[in-house]
């Protein structure tokens, strides 16, 4: 006889009766209709009109509502062929505005005529019942209409809508035979994307997933060839870009490729950002997410010995840039190596709380452009430091200059990053050359520059001048709003095939997937570490050792970084405070030279004021302008003129000269052609020159006369 088993002391033995009877019916009732609410529409509708058509039997004036709902009928299936034919926005609000998710996206799926015509004729029957009702004064739950309206129009209307929303059944997996079949037929081909090359060895590796080797065809098709063609494999085997993955082999022979098919996209589920720890100090390599087939996503801060890696980052409005920039500022904050300078045109919209926590925080293109001024000083005077630097050989023997750089908290990295960078040079051109001179020089002396941009393109970056630098360093492309072409990286697809939900769950964003290439050159898709709640984050963001510059650096720089708070707190005031070097003219304070604290001052007073700048009008005007290398030699010596300076110089020209064209001035004073076109522009907003139109300009004298 077996007995039953007691309860544990203190255990809760009352029976589970699920709550109340009528409460359970309820539930249970809402659980069905909330599984079925895609097939439950027709039913509503008729549900809906037919309680509309009783009140008509018993109004005194049925039939005026009744032509009201005659009219509104195919109004209504007018204005759904019209938005189901609607292609993506043309215009420039309309995309802006949809970037921002305030119109709906087109669907641009046009109405088949079959299906044009169904629901044309299911919108005159139900006119024409509801019509009729107030006519015969019988309504949908009395004889005959009853038949007409629930046993003809009601199944007329749902039985197609409910047909063409079954479930079809799931199609059975293809064999391995089968993979490489249709790897023959449509990939492999004479007309296929790959010609001649050969599916090896499918192997099921779990969860619906499978791999593959590529045979290419040798001498004609490289692993390059092969990774270009991901967007036609999927196609191939009828799956979504994002489930799709071809990547070199291990040894990377070039005449091999690896292929990944995954029923579910594994990167749909990315572990929470793990922390600080995710960078190694030792390596200057930190994980920023995981590929797509589970391996680390490998970012590169530093080389050891080598100096800062340069990064670039493209992507729309809300695929994931800035949840990216965040934890690399974590990162970096926590290193105790690097200190972390912000820009953020959108006057920190982008960096929300961080922009307090920055060790240099630049709201708005106008101290974005005093940030990259600050960074070409630090970057002068680490490399006048290096070529004094002493120390001993193996031999014993005294040396100077140091050719190697590894961040230490005396001298850490400093990681620039701007986001939407076309916004800056787009305000300044001359910000062009400042970033050229950082990512070619900064490399040696640890500045590291991380531009934001919308697409991975030449055209977004402003030069071509950045693209080797940027290249030769981390490459984060994530989802683009449009196609576009004369890519900044060789990419195994257009980041706008990644789609912008996941295809089994509408609405469900795919943020943070896109494409790294850095430190492995891998061209698997990865995605970056999911959120961590803000609760979390803000912590990450207050702790920590952040490094800073030492204060002879803070020295050199100058206002544009040692008060940077100061106008930040000004900035919340509603107040606009002038950026040192950018909109305060730079009467007292040069690029290149260390600018004097002042102390605070009384209104009023000149106790403590600053003497204005000599001019530096650099090197004698020459008949042609300076080519890129002269403008790096220029720059590193310090002879360029600062950036008040030029101004000085090009208003100078004009009071001497009388008037002349923007060419002729660039020429004559050895700057590049968009400063000085910038310049002019500037000041002729002021008044401080006049513009004579088709380039040619006039001095304060023919300002004052006009």
């Amino acid at each position: 006889m077996t007995k039953s088993p007691t309860a544990p002391a203190g255990a809760d033995t009352t029976p589970a009766t699920g709550g109340p009877l009528p409460r359970r019916i309820a539930h249970g009732t809402w659980r069905r209709l909330h599984r079925n609410r895609r097939h439950l529409p027709p039913l509503a509708a008729s549900l809906v009109l037919s309680g509309y058509g009783q009140a008509l039997t018993h109004a005194p004036h049925g039939l005026v509502g009744a032509l009201a709902v005659d009219a509104a009928l195919p109004a209504a299936v007018l204005v759904t062929r019209t938005w189901r034919r609607k292609g993506p926005y043309i215009r420039r609000t309309a995309k802006f505005l949809h970037r921002h998710r305030v119109l709906p996206t087109p669907p641009n799926r046009p109405m088949r005529r079959a299906e044009l015509i169904r629901t044309s004729a299911a919108a005159a029957a139900t006119g024409a019942l509801l019509t009729v009702m107030p006519l015969t004064h019988t309504g949908p739950f009395q004889a005959p209409m009853t038949g007409l309206w629930w046993l003809a129009l009601t199944p007329a209307t749902a039985i197609p809508w409910w047909w063409r929303r079954r479930i079809r059944s799931v199609a059975e997996p293809l064999s391995a035979e089968g993979r490489v079949a249709v790897w023959e037929a449509k990939v492999g081909s004479t007309r296929g994307a790959l010609p001649g090359s050969k599916l090896l060895e499918p192997v099921d590796t779990g969860d619906g997933a499978w791999e593959a080797l590529i045979e290419l065809d040798g001498g004609r098709q490289t692993t390059a060839s092969a990774i270009s063609a991901t967007t036609l494999i999927a196609s191939a085997y009828d799956l979504p870009i994002s489930s799709i993955a071809v990547d070199g082999v291990p040894g990377g022979a070039a005449s091999r490729a690896k292929l990944m098919v995954y029923d579910k996209n594994p990167l749909k589920s990315v572990p929470v950002f793990p922390g600080p720890e995710a960078l190694d100090v030792k390596t200057g390599i930190a994980r920023l997410g995981l590929h797509i087939d589970g391996g680390p996503a490998q970012y590169q801060m530093w080389r050891p010995g080598w100096g800062a890696v340069h990064t670039h980052i493209s992507g729309a409005t809300g695929s994931g840039k800035s949840a990216l920039l965040r934890s690399l500022f974590s990162i970096e904050r926590h290193s105790g190596l690097v200190t972390s300078w912000g820009g953020d045109p959108q006057e920190g919209k982008s960096f929300g709380f961080w922009q307090d926590y920055l060790s240099y925080f630049a709201p708005g293109v106008d101290e974005c452009m005093a940030m990259l001024i600050a960074a070409d000083a630090e970057l002068t005077r680490r490399s006048k430091a290096s070529a004094l630097t002493v120390w001993y050989d193996a031999d014993g023997d005294l040396m100077y200059g140091d050719t190697d750089w590894s961040p230490t908290p005396a001298e850490p990295l400093i990681a620039v990053t701007i986001d939407e960078w076309q916004d800056v040079w787009g305000n300044y051109p001359e910000a062009l050359d400042y970033a050229v001179r950082i990512a070619i020089l900064g490399r040696k002396v640890g500045i590291k520059l991380r531009l934001v941009t919308h697409l991975p393109t030449l055209d977004s970056l402003g030069t071509p001048k950045l693209r080797q630098p940027l290249t030769a360093g981390n490459n984060i492309a994530f989802r683009t709003t449009e196609r576009s072409a004369g890519y900044v990286i060789n990419l195994p697809a257009d980041p706008n095939d990644i789609p912008a939900v996941w295809p089994d769950e509408p609405g469900v964003p795919t943020s943070g997937m896109g494409y790294l290439k850095g430190v492995e050159e891998r061209a698997a898709m990865f995605r970056g570490w999911a959120p961590e709640p803000q609760k979390i984050a803000t912590r990450w963001a207050k702790r920590g050792t952040p490094a800073v510059v030492s204060d002879e650096a803070a020295e050199h720089i100058g206002p544009a970084y040692t008060q940077w708070r100061e106008r930040l707190a000004a900035r919340r005031r509603g107040e606009l405070p002038p950026v040192p070097g950018v909109t305060d003219d730079a009467e007292t304070t040069t690029a290149t030279t260390p600018a004097a604290k002042a102390k605070p001052q009384k209104k009023g007073s000149t106790a403590n004021a600053v003497a204005p700048a000599k001019a530096n009008f650099g090197k004698p005007p020459a008949q042609t302008g300076p080519g890129f290398d002269q403008l790096l030699t220029a720059t590193a010596t310090g002879s360029t003129p600062a950036r008040g300076d030029k101004k000085k110089a090009v208003l100078a020209f004009l009071e001497t000269e009388g008037q002349a064209t923007t060419g002729i001035i660039a020429a004559r004073l050895g700057m590049p052609l968009s400063t000085v076109s910038s310049t002019l522009k500037r000041a002729a907003e002021k008044g401080e020159v006049v513009d004579l139109g088709h380039g040619a300009w006039g001095s304060a004298q023919l300002a004052a006369a006009s």
